[in-house]
This record gives C-alpha cells, structure tokens and sequence, in this order.
C-alpha cells in the first residue's frame, strides 16, 4: 500500500514509528512532517491512503497536527488511518481526529496505537527498553491491518470537550533557568518557533504546545516546567535513533 503518512514528533517516538510504517506499507509510502507544511491557508491532500502518526497528549492529538488537518482539503474519499504513539493510553485521540476529519467530509477508518516511552509520564528503566524492544513488532502489526484496508468506527455519540492542548498555551510554566547557556538548541527544535534568545538566554512565550521537545533536548537541563511540581525536571527521554537535528529538520522550509 502507498500511503502519505503525516507525522510529528518531540522527543523521537513518532518520528521512528512513521519511518518503520513507510518500510512496512512500502509501494513508495512517504514520511511528511507535519511542523514543515504550510502555515497558512489550505493544504491539498491527493493520496488515496493518508495516515497520521503523533503522540497522544492529554487523550488528544497535539495542537499543531490539529491546526493542519483543520485546514487540509482531501481529495475524493483516501482511506485514513492513524498510529497514536503513547505512554498511558490512547484517550479519546482517535474519535477526536475522526470528529475533525468528519467536519472535513471524512473519516477516520482505523488507528492502531503503539505504546512507546513517556515523555511526561514517567516510564521506568525497564519499562523504556521494553517498549523500544517491542517498537518494530507492534509498528508491524499496525502495517498488517492498514495494508488490510480494515475499518473501526470512531463516531462518538456527542460532541467530545476540549482538552488542555486544544490550543497553545505554556500552562505548565515552561521556562530557563540561569543554567540556560544560549546554545539555541530548544529555538532550532520547538516546532511553534515559540521561543527566542534574549540576551544569550532561552525565552518562551505561549504559543506552545506542550510537546517538551525544548525540555527534553536542552543539553545543560536547563529548561524545567516551574508549574508541574511533580515531572519539573524529571529525567530526559530521547528516542535512542534520533538526534536533535532530526527533530529541528521537521520544520523545513516553510
């Protein structure tokens, strides 16, 4: 199966899991990053299968591929699929993504989730090797069902309510301390380009979408979340194959 698969990620979860799919569905199945399309006006969509793979954030899909479905224009009835990746659970990430595409004249066919490392929740040591371990089987076993063409139904009977990510917002207080050394690194991988240098120190402001990519690749621990006592600075996570000019070449050239 060909199939455009849009994809973002903060830390490498979703990046790695949207590359092994396109390897799985092959037939020149290609990897889009969401953060590097248009930020402004209609995004045409032709391909007649069209996959999405994000981390879920508060059982929800994150703020930026939110933004970009809402203005994506598809072309005839693709089939859509979906590979949420996620610590927890899945949440309501998959009818939320159905819902949108519905005021959109789609649908949502199927999403098959991959629980990877969590990072916000806390995984243990072992619970992180596990999940990268079991990665490609479980990205495999997604590809087995979307090269079926298989279909779920992910109508929700009422509307579902806002969540926390729904729009920006630096709700948890994510900031610099005096550690911060002005490498620039967090400005190059947050996708909002919400933050900037200010006299050789890292300044965020509210266009965030709380992926904590800046948190997790800050290379001196520098960045902390001041308004979420209980993960302020709690340990890094990065996906072992992925390095942070992965996550900054998302934003291409827009």
């Amino acid at each position: 199966m060909k199939a455009d698969i849009y994809y973002f990620s903060a830390t490498g979860n979703s990046l790695t899991t949207a590359k092994m799919l396109a390897d799985c569905l092959g037939d020149g199945s290609q990897c889009i990053p969401v953060a590097s399309l248009p930020k402004t006006g209609t995004i045409n969509i032709a391909a007649d299968a069209v996959g999405f793979v994000f981390p879920v954030y508060y059982g929800d899909m994150p703020y930026i591929l939110r933004e970009a479905v809402g203005r994506m224009n598809f072309s005839g009835s693709p089939y859509i699929f979906c590979v949420p990746t996620y610590r927890g659970h899945q949440g309501a990430a998959a009818q939320r993504l159905n819902q949108l595409l519905r005021s959109h004249g789609q649908k949502l066919s199927l999403s098959w989730g991959v629980p990877m490392p969590g990072n916000s929740r806390l995984s243990s040591p072992e619970e992180t090797a596990q999940m990268l371990s079991l990665q490609p089987e479980r990205v495999r076993e997604a590809a087995k069902h979307i090269s079926a063409m298989e279909v779920s139904d992910y109508d929700s009977p009422e509307p579902l309510e806002p969540t926390m990510v729904d729009k920006p917002g630096n709700f948890r207080g994510i900031k610099a301390d005096e550690n911060c050394t002005g490498c620039g690194l967090c400005v190059n991988v947050c996708p909002m380009d919400n933050i900037s240098l200010q006299d050789g120190h890292a300044q965020m402001g509210d266009n965030c979408i709380t992926c904590l990519s800046c948190f997790h690749w800050c290379p001196v621990e520098a960045i902390y979340m001041s308004l979420d006592e209980s993960i302020a600075r709690r340990f890094k996570y990065r996906h072992p194959d992925v390095k942070p000019e992965d996550i900054s070449a998302q934003k291409g050239q827009n």
